[in-house]
């Protein structure tokens, strides 16, 4: 039951009809107006210990109830909550850095070292493995793999951005190196506490099991900024486990980058027991075109029933996992403004493969006859 907390006047009301009763307890033949006066004459010395009395008293509530929080993952606080998630094996996942490729031209024999720094637009990256031009780069082309120095979002670089080296190496045609196709990707901020809590609560009603496929999401998403984590058992064969990653948000799921996918086989190599064969693999991210009829056919009701539509996406829809077209239905009659509608396609609950992960595709809009 509920213990709701009196304020500072309810102490004082009740602290001064305790009082009242055991002073005509101790003098009964005291008059009960003069017992009273005594008690509640705010200029009286009894009066003014009762009002310390029941704002000390206030305070104790107020830190009982505060530790009380914290005895619960869901009310705790920052610190009390990374502690529950800690006895959990869940830990909050720090900042990252953004990780990539880049290309340099250069004479063959001429070699980038590691360590190298690389310049670009609000941040600093650095060479991670020294590269030597060889011959067999086509036109004297050598792939870098850089590291952003500091972490954070700032380092997530576009495609085909230059990055200046910060002392020109002999040999290359020019001092910039240019991002490959994939960007430089992975950098974000510390997790929040909203992430971490809902990783513990998954953790806590799914219980860890020394290697199970359980596991693997929270491992991944300890270290890295995933926003999905699927294990496959016997992806390749016996023993095998395939762990499909999705980056990015909730909302806007990417897939990650081939940097990203080395560095997580590479840590989960470390954590995996000895005797598993883990395969990190790409999601597939499958857009699943929406055809509705909508009623009332407005601009408003149809960016109400997009943003619905986008929201039961971003919080139902799974690596591998079927998602209700009840489900989808529910969120449109709920957007803003609708009054009726149809949901002709998908035809059916929407059924991904292994290592699929739907996304809202094109809406077709039909309007009403």
């Amino acid at each position: 039951m509920p213990f709701p907390i009196s304020s500072p006047q309810a102490l004082t009301r009740r602290l001064e009809s305790l009082m009242e009763a055991e002073l005509r307890r101790a003098r009964p033949d005291a008059a009960p107006a003069a017992i009273a006066r005594a008690v509640r004459s705010p200029r009286g010395v009894i009066s003014a210990l009762i009002r310390v009395t029941a704002l000390a008293v206030y305070e104790v509530h107020l830190h009982l109830r505060w530790w009380g929080d914290q005895y619960f993952p869901d009310t705790a606080e920052a610190e009390f909550l990374a502690r529950h998630a800690s006895i959990w094996g869940v830990v909050r996942r720090p900042a990252t850095r953004a990780i990539g490729y880049a290309w340099v031209q250069g004479a063959v024999g001429t070699i980038i070292p590691a360590g190298a720094l690389l310049i670009g637009l609000g941040a600093t990256f650095t060479v991670t493995e020294a590269v030597t031009i060889e011959e067999s780069d086509e036109e004297g082309w050598a792939r870098l793999s850089v590291e952003a120095v500091d972490t954070g979002i700032a380092g997530n670089t576009a495609a085909d951005t230059p990055l200046t080296l910060s002392a020109p190496i002999v040999g290359l045609v020019e001092p910039v190196a240019y991002v490959d196709e994939s960007g430089l990707t992975g950098g974000a901020v510390v997790e929040t506490d909203a992430s971490l809590l809902a990783r513990l609560l998954e953790i806590i009603r799914e219980p860890a099991h020394g290697g199970a496929f359980f596991d693997y999401p929270v491992w991944i998403k300890n270290k890295f900024a995933a926003t999905q984590v699927a294990a496959l058992g016997n992806w390749v064969g016996p023993g095998s486990v395939g762990v499909v990653v999705a980056m990015g948000t909730a909302l806007l799921p990417r897939v990650p980058t081939e940097a990203e996918i080395t560095a997580m086989a590479t840590y989960l190599d470390e954590v995996r027991p000895v005797t598993a064969e883990v395969i990190v693999l790409p999601v597939i991210l499958v857009e699943q075109p929406l055809t509705i009829l909508l009623d009332p056919f407005e601009v408003s009701v149809k960016t109400a029933v997009q943003a619905a539509v986008s929201t039961i996406f971003a919080a139902e829809a799974k690596i591998g996992t079927r998602l209700p077209k009840s489900r989808l239905s529910e969120a449109i009659s709920a957007a803003t403004g609708e009054y009726r509608h149809e949901l002709t396609i998908p035809a059916g609950d929407i059924l991904p493969g292994a290592r699929e992960l739907p996304i809202p595709g094109a809406i077709t809009w039909v309007a009403p006859e």
